[in-house]
């Protein structure tokens, strides 16, 4: 398969397209025939290898953390998701590629794109995350200020 690599740590200019082998899915995963990958600072981070102590990167490396597509094939212990199931989540092999790995996806609500469903994991997790951080819990009320960018949106839908 085609995939967007990196084999040292550096700027836009490390990356740089290959063939590399198909991922097979292990226990609990599912391999995802990518539709779009999610592009965030996130990447370029671990690109630039400034997030090495939180996320060890082994070479040759496939970036992108968020992907978007139709479910190829089930790992042992998989009943959630069947083959053919449109879904968005967390590539566990990298998104920029024609196959990633996930162990975490959802189905993709069919009124969103491939990109808008691609660009979902992080500000979801970040909004949920801000929630938990902050207590919020039912009854209460949140006054967000600028909720108009993915996270905002997210966490005014969350926090309904």
């Amino acid at each position: 398969m085609k995939a967007i690599i990196f084999d040292e740590f550096g700027g836009p200019d490390v990356l740089h397209e290959a063939d590399v082998e198909v991922p097979q899915p292990g226990r609990g995963q599912v391999l995802v025939r990518v539709k779009a990958a999610g592009v965030n600072a996130l990447d370029g981070k671990k690109r630039a290898g400034v997030l090495e102590a939180v996320f060890p990167t082994t070479f040759p490396a496939i970036p992108g953390a968020e992907v978007a597509g139709v479910v190829d094939a089930l790992g042992e212990g998989v009943s959630d998701v069947q083959v053919g199931d449109e879904v968005l989540g967390w590539a566990d092999t990298g998104s920029y590629a024609e196959y990633a790995l996930a162990t975490a996806v959802a189905p993709k609500p069919a009124d969103l794109s491939w990109e808008e469903a691609a660009a979902l994991p992080v500000a979801s997790e970040t909004a949920e995350r801000v929630l938990d951080e902050l207590g919020v819990t039912a009854g209460e009320t949140v006054l967000m200020h600028g909720a108009s960018g993915a996270v905002g949106t997210v966490a005014v839908q969350l926090a309904t």
